[in-house]
C-alpha cells in the first residue's frame, strides 16, 4: 500500500447507502374475515332466526281417518353483539416534513395508515375465531362479538372436561383436557357436520396443526413419490382432504398462531362460507381527531359482528395440543 493512501473509512461525509424501501415479511392474511360477504345491521345487538324440520319417520295414514294437527314448531333465534375495533396514531408535524427512506411520497401518514388497516382486520380476524361469548357494551365495559369458538355447538368435540358453548344462552366453552389430533375425531365432526346439513367445505387450522394434519392423517391412501420427468417429488402435505361427503379444504391461518386462547390455538374449525357472514354496523373509516399540538392525530375505526346464520352445520374440533401431538 502506497504511503498516505487515503482509506475510505477516514473520508469525511461518505454518502450513506440506504435502500429507499421499507420490507415487512410479517403475516397479513385474515382467511376468515376476508372469506365472508358484508352485509349490513342497524343495531349493536343483531338478531336473526333459523329454521328446522321435522325428524323424518314412519308416515302413514289410514284411509278415510280424520287429519292429525302436529305442533308447528316456531324458528328459533340467534344474536351476536356488536364490537368496536380502532387503531389510535399521532405522528408530529416535523416526522412528516424530514426526509425518509421507503415511504411512499415521503409519507409517515400513509405508512402508518397501510399498517393499522392489516392490524385492524387480522384483530377482527381473532375476534370471529377464539372469542367464547358475547359481551354487553356499556359506559365502561367494551362491547364484544361471539366468534365461532362461542357459536359452535351441535357438532363440537373437547376434551375430558370441556363443554361447548351455547349461543342461545351465551354461554362460553369451557376448555377440557388437551389431547394429540385425531383422525377419527375428526372424521366425526365431519360427520355431524354433514348430517346437519353442512357440506364441511373449507376445515379452518393453525400452521401447527396443518403439519400435523398432513403427517398423521392417512385416509384410505399411501402417499408415494410422483414422478414429473427425472426430478422425483415427495408428497408432505395434504392440502385437500376427500371424504365419505365430499372434499375439504385444508386452510391454515397464521393468526391462530399467535396468543393462547383455547378457541385459537388448541381449534379447528370446519364450516361453508355462506353460513357466515360479517355484520357491519359501521365500516372501516379513519378520522383526524382534533389538533393538541404540534401533530396530526387519527383514529381508525370500525364497528362489526360475526353472523352464524345457524351453528349446526358446522364443526368445532378443540382441546387439541397446540402442536397437534
Amino acid at each position: 500500500m502506497a504511503t498516505n493512501t487515503l482509506l475510505s473509512g477516514s473520508v469525511v461525509r461518505v454518502a450513506e447507502d440506504v435502500e429507499n424501501v421499507l420490507y415487512n415479511f410479517n403475516p397479513s392474511e385474515s382467511p376468515l374475515v376476508s372469506s365472508l360477504t358484508r352485509t349490513p345491521v342497524y343495531n349493536t345487538f343483531h338478531e336473526w332466526n333459523r329454521d328446522s324440520y321435522a325428524t323424518p319417520g314412519t308416515n302413514a295414514a289410514i284411509e278415510g281417518a280424520d287429519a292429525s294437527y302436529a305442533a308447528i314448531t316456531q324458528p328459533g333465534p340467534l344474536n351476536n353483539r356488536t364490537q368496536i375495533f380502532t387503531k389510535a396514531y399521532s405522528i408530529s408535524n416535523t416526522t412528516e416534513a424530514v426526509k425518509k427512506y421507503g415511504r411512499k411520497g415521503n409519507s409517515e401518514l400513509a405508512r402508518t395508515k397501510a399498517l393499522r388497516m392489516v392490524e385492524i382486520r387480522r384483530d377482527m380476524e381473532y375476534a370471529c375465531i377464539g372469542s367464547g361469548a358475547a359481551v354487553t357494551g356499556t359506559s365502561s365495559v367494551a362491547g364484544k362479538l361471539r366468534g365461532l369458538y362461542g357459536f359452535i355447538h351441535t357438532n363440537a368435540a373437547f376434551g375430558t372436561g370441556g363443554t361447548a358453548g351455547d349461543p342461545t344462552t351465551n354461554t362460553a366453552p369451557t376448555a377440557g383436557t388437551a389431547a394429540a389430533l385425531a383422525e377419527a375425531t375428526f372424521k366425526s365432526t365431519l360427520l355431524g357436520v354433514y348430517e346437519n346439513g353442512g357440506n364441511g367445505s373449507i376445515c379452518m387450522v393453525s400452521p401447527k396443526h396443518k403439519q400435523k394434519i398432513s403427517s398423521t392423517f392417512t385416509g384410505i391412501v399411501t402417499k408415494e413419490q410422483v414422478l414429473d420427468g427425472k426430478s422425483p417429488t415427495l408428497i408432505g402435505n395434504i392440502d385437500f382432504y376427500q371424504h365419505d361427503f365430499g372434499v375439504t379444504k385444508i386452510v391454515p391461518n397464521r393468526v391462530m398462531a399467535t396468543g393462547s386462547d383455547a378457541g385459537i390455538v388448541n381449534s379447528i374449525y370446519i364450516y361453508d362460507t355462506d353460513k357466515l357472514a360479517l355484520g357491519q354496523l359501521r365500516s372501516l373509516e379513519t378520522e383526524q381527531m382534533a389538533t393538541t399540538g404540534d401533530a396530526k392525530n387519527f383514529q381508525m375505526r370500525t364497528e362489526v359482528t360475526l353472523i352464524v346464520r345457524d351453528e349446526k352445520p358446522l364443526g368445532l374440533y378443540s382441546d387439541i395440543t397446540a402442536s397437534g401431538g
